[in-house]
């Protein structure tokens, strides 16, 4: 696994933009976690390298640490803190940087005075932000983001973001052969109820208006919400008006959906499962683990994509006992006519690995270099441009 993880922060390093890390942000950051009482406080890409550091310089067993943290961040992207005890009974308390799309860019570095840390009271919303301009820093090279491939085509998108990115709607790399939907995934990651349903609208709208980019063959373009907009009436509304207005072709949109939104308020989560289904716009479940309330979930016909934890994915490869959970999600979508994703996946290997487990598609925010687990010509996006 580290071999995978080591491989994986060079391919992400060799994509970065270098830029200076002003060190004003840097004594924001310091300054931010003042009441933990930090000795020092360095800053590193997502391949270890230090950026910016307080004072001092870190000692190889300092260094080992950071690149351990990128790893524990890389397979969990919901993480935003990690703390260690140290033998000399200070801790180490990493943050993560993590790009639109949940990805680790950077990592946040800090060893303290021993006590008991709150992860709660550590990310505040000032920490957030702080750790938001730094991932900024971070951003992929042009010619890496922006290049388009061959077949990509471009439109207009108004939609207004903070930082007014392009939107691009990346394609899922195939593992398994075949000849039948072209599944994109809008690179916009949720924040709340009100910014997905305008998203999700503006999206749509652009879809209905520029067919011809993608009529040549049945396409399909999945779209994130977060889970605070699965239980809001609000979404549910615009999200039904909208799909009614445009009269949007059967599978051409779909959903993904926090899987955990639906197993821990399955009472709440129900009546936009139960509206997804009447307006024939498909499900996907992301972070999808193999329990009792996710077999529930999948009686459901709208649900045709699990995106699978990446930690599942993981541990498949190095224990019987998750990969015979994967091997079982396998087999039930497959019984059941939906499809398998692989998230987070490092390298080439593995994308082959996985697709002799029958994973059917690789997620298109992984690191790995998909263009060689394609197995046809499709585009690798379409650019929608803000």
């Amino acid at each position: 696994m580290i071999g995978t993880m080591s491989q994986l922060s060079e391919k992400t390093a060799s994509g970065i933009r270098r830029r200076p890390v002003p060190d004003e942000l840097g004594r924001a950051l310091l300054l931010a976690l003042g009441p933990w009482r930090a000795q020092s406080f360095s800053l590193h890409d997502s391949a270890g390298d230090t950026l910016w550091l307080s004072a001092g310089s870190l000692g190889p067993d300092e260094h080992g640490f950071v690149l351990t943290a990128i790893e524990v961040f890389t397979l969990e992207p919901t993480r935003a803190c990690i703390h260690r005890k140290l033998d000399d009974g200070r801790r180490a308390l990493f943050l993560a940087a993590r790009d639109p799309l949940g990805g680790c860019s950077g990592v946040g570095c800090a060893f303290i005075e021993g006590g008991v840390v709150d992860d709660t009271r550590v990310v505040t919303p000032a920490v957030r932000a702080l750790l938001q301009r730094f991932s900024m820093l971070l951003a992929p090279a042009v010619d890496k983001l922006q290049a388009a491939a061959p077949g990509d085509t471009e439109g207009s998108l108004p939609l207004e973001l903070p930082d007014n990115t392009p939107i691009r709607a990346r394609a899922y790399a195939r593992l398994q052969r075949g000849t039948g939907t072209r599944r994109f995934e809008v690179a916009v990651a949720p924040i709340g109820a009100q910014h997905d349903a305008a998203l999700f609208e503006r999206v749509v709208d652009w879809l209905v208006q520029h067919r011809q980019h993608y009529s040549n063959k049945p396409s399909s373009f999945a779209i994130a919400i977060s889970a605070a907009a699965v239980f809001d009436r609000g979404f549910a509304q615009r999200f039904e008006s909208c799909l009614t207005r445009n009269n949007v072709d059967e599978g051409l949109v779909m959903l993904i959906v926090p899987a955990a939104a639906w197993a821990e308020q399955p009472e709440r989560a129900l009546p936009l499962l139960e509206l997804c289904e009447r307006l024939h716009c498909r499900v996907v479940l992301d972070d999808f683990v193999l329990n009792d309330a996710a077999l529930k979930l999948l009686r459901c016909k709208a649900i045709r994509m699990l995106k699978l934890s990446a930690g599942l994915t993981a541990e498949a490869m190095q224990d019987r006992y998750p990969r015979a959970l994967l091997s079982a999600c396998t087999h039930i979508a497959r019984v059941l006519g939906i499809h398998c994703v692989a998230k987070q996946v490092g390298s080439n290997s593995v994308a082959r690995w996985l697709a002799a487990a029958g994973i059917d598609y690789i997620d298109p925010a992984s690191p790995a270099e998909t263009d060689a687990a394609r197995t046809t010509d499709e585009p690798a996006a379409l650019q929608l441009v803000s």
